[in-house]
């Protein structure tokens, strides 16, 4: 499958060695954070970081691919800022009065799937959304995979939610999810935005063709695949300026020491609310990230975007 390489993400975003071993095989999960600088973690640079993702977040492969090599052709450099101003205006604009800097978990869960599941977006919505006769509201990323291990394709609905309180961002997920699988005409609406827009700029014709006809809700049997709802998860978490006051690769080290017995902790959690509120066999993952200000992180993003937020 066709993903962005994302060279740097893993020096951005980091995991501890947390081994989760959920009682249910429908559920998984990471544990990350961000890159450290002197003191504690380097929020702007991870802004910066994600910001750059707004490309191929927000506009069409095909549309990319044509540009640049337009751009390389003709040694032009101003086609290629160009697109990078389109795909932040296009941003900003879909969002309108919505905008409140928490957008910013959207992008790392697309630069997670693309660059830890290695599952490439599938559909555009940001593109999309120029289209005012176009409900595309659902799920926060649409991205594809084939699994060895299930032998099919793998959907995976992203959910990105960023809240002061782990519970509340988990609640808010598993709500999300649930609301979904509760609506029908919602998962209508949601296939057949993917049958009609898939993005498979880049693929092999045998492959475009296996994903067409996978994902066709009008052929006879119906097509299967998998779906892994999967989930971004902020929180705050006050364990940074503990640390803050120790010195040197102590702060890390130390932080990474507390953040594995609390990953122990919130896997129970995820566990216990998934299983009361999300029977088998719905698939899940999560991905989950402490920062030390979400209220910082999110207004940092936003006037990165060159606007203002509350």
């Amino acid at each position: 499958m066709l993903c962005e390489k994302h060279p740097h993400f893993h020096e951005y975003v980091r995991k501890i060695d947390f081994d989760w071993q959920p009682d249910s095989p429908f559920l998984a999960g990471e544990f990350l954070y961000p890159l450290f600088g002197a003191g504690g973690p380097n929020i702007d640079a991870l802004v910066q970081y994600i910001y750059r993702s707004l490309v191929p977040f927000c506009l069409p492969r095909g549309e990319v691919k044509r540009v640049l090599d337009a751009a390389w052709a003709a040694h032009d450099a101003n086609a290629i800022i160009t697109l990078g101003d389109r795909a932040r205006e296009l941003f900003v604009r879909t969002r309108g009065a919505a905008l409140n800097g928490g957008e910013a978990g959207e992008l790392l869960l697309f630069l997670i799937l693309e660059a830890v599941v290695k599952a490439p977006l599938l559909i555009s919505k940001m593109s999309l959304k120029t289209n005012s006769n176009m409900n595309v509201h659902g799920r926060d990323g649409i991205h594809v995979r084939y699994c060895p291990d299930l032998k099919g394709l793998v959907l995976h609905l992203g959910e990105a939610k960023l809240h002061t309180g782990l519970a509340t961002a988990v609640d808010d997920a598993i709500g999300s999810i649930v609301d979904y699988l509760s609506d029908l005409s919602l998962r209508t609406r949601e296939i057949d935005i993917i049958n009609g827009n898939m993005d498979l700029t880049g693929l092999a014709p045998e492959v475009q063709g296996y994903l067409q006809d996978t994902l066709n809700p009008y052929i006879s049997p119906p097509p299967v695949f998998h779906t892994v709802h999967t989930c971004f998860i902020g929180f705050n978490y006050h364990v940074y300026s503990k640390v803050a006051k120790l010195s040197g690769d102590a702060i890390e080290s130390t932080f990474q020491q507390i953040y594995a017995k609390r990953a122990g902790e919130i896997a129970a959690l995820i566990q216990k609310k998934v299983g009361n509120t999300l029977p088998e066999p719905n698939r899940l993952r999560f991905f989950v990230m402490p920062f030390p200000d979400l209220t910082v992180f999110r207004k940092a993003f936003a006037q990165k975007l060159g606007v203002h937020i509350a």
